[in-house]
């Protein structure tokens, strides 16, 4: 409930803001928007398909002794146990204690489910289930990724009344399944959910958390929430690990745009502004420097057919690029995603020679650029922008 309320209070107390230039004509983006600009309602889930719903990766079974699904239960005892206006901070095995759902110990192993936005979107989603894991009376963590989005459909219940920890040191956490009734609305859209199936265990066998079929460091639970190959060590074939490569599925074959896309993500200080008197441009030809994955690098999702920015070389994200063929192919019944940012293509510029306009859009805020081609380079410059 605080992360919601934080959101809530960010966004009412940050004005609206926004700023426009000169409006550059395009055929192109007329078209483009045209054809995809295609509105579809929320419409919840139907029954049948959360009731036969199943994970990828791990098993939950009907119990009959079971605590019941409570709607008024959705956050943790630490949050409902805290007043709001209170600053103190404890952390457990290296978590903020109101992220821990269930904590469990048996002899020296120790272990908590605790949820985190690492791979979803903070604004408009619910939180991942994670576990920390200590088999050395709690002196170091590991830290796995479940796979598994709290609601979507599967609600695990921080008010389990089963032991945590199982006779084969397993995790187990009581669950059901929940149809969401209502979108993730802007500012402040929680949505609604109706219980469908209540009473299951969920099992979280260690042996599936660990699993690393290429050795890559990422686990196949994680792979498979990024698209890459769980068994190559390289899914796009440049020499850097997956875990590693800030594109790990497209090698980095550029075009002579890849620059234009490469400036807009890194946050490259030659951008010029429709509010500045600025003529800096950027090399066509100059390589960028190779940047690797850190822990606190942020992964996103970026859905686009143009090759200049499929094949960028990214030092501030890891970026997850998927063509629109291939994020369309999957239905997407439950809200899952990785934390989306949305790049429009080039368009062309109507009457003008080697000049473009193209749009962006990330989490609360979005903007426009102008992008011409000179002998020096290409000059880039932001043309409206809008914060919310």
């Amino acid at each position: 409930m605080k992360q919601y309320i934080s959101l809530l209070l960010l966004i009412l107390l940050v004005p609206a803001f926004s700023f426009a230039q000169e409006d550059y004509e395009s055929k192109e983006k007329e078209e483009y928007y045209n054809k995809n600009r295609h509105y579809k309602p929320f419409k919840p889930v139907k029954k049948k398909v959360v009731a036969n719903y199943h994970d990828d990766f791990f098993k939950f079974a009907k119990v009959d002794n079971y605590t019941p699904y409570n709607d008024t239960l959705f956050f943790t005892p630490y949050q409902d146990s805290v007043e709001f206006h209170s600053v103190t901070r404890q952390i457990i095995g290296g978590v903020d204690r109101f992220q821990i759902l269930k904590q469990g110990k048996k002899g020296e192993v120790a272990a908590f489910i605790y949820y985190d936005f690492k791979y979803v979107e903070t604004f408009t989603g619910e939180p991942e289930i994670w576990v920390a894991y200590s088999d050395n009376n709690e002196k170091s963590w590991s830290y796995y990724y479940t796979g598994i989005v709290q609601k979507q459909p599967l609600f695990v219940k921080w008010y389990s009344s089963f032991p945590l920890i199982n006779e084969q040191g397993d995790l187990q956490m009581e669950a059901c399944l929940l149809r969401q009734m209502s979108p993730f609305i802007m500012p402040c859209g929680v949505p609604s959910y109706q219980m469908v199936k209540d009473g299951l265990l969920l099992t979280l066998d260690l042996k599936t958390l660990r699993k690393d079929s290429d050795g890559d460091g990422l686990t196949d639970i994680v792979e498979t929430k990024f698209r890459t190959d769980p068994n190559n060590a390289d899914t796009d074939g440049d020499g850097i690990p997956d875990n590693l490569d800030m594109n790990p599925r497209f090698a980095s074959n550029r075009t002579d745009k890849s620059v234009i896309f490469e400036a807009l993500i890194n946050g490259d200080e030659n951008i010029c502004y429709g509010f500045e008197d600025c003529e800096s441009v950027l090399s066509i030809d100059e390589r960028p420097e190779i940047h690797c994955v850190a822990d606190t690098t942020e992964t996103i999702l970026i859905v686009t057919d143009e090759p200049g920015l499929q094949n960028i070389q990214p030092k501030s994200y890891r970026v997850i690029i998927l063509t629109t063929e291939e994020y369309e192919s999957n239905p997407r019944y439950f809200q899952n995603d990785l934390c989306r940012m949305h790049i429009s293509p080039l368009f062309k510029v109507d009457g003008e020679k080697d000049t473009y306009i193209f749009d962006y859009d990330f989490n609360t805020w979005g903007a426009g650029y102008w992008v011409k081609k000179t002998d020096k380079g290409w000059r880039i410059v932001q043309t409206y922008m809008i914060i919310s």
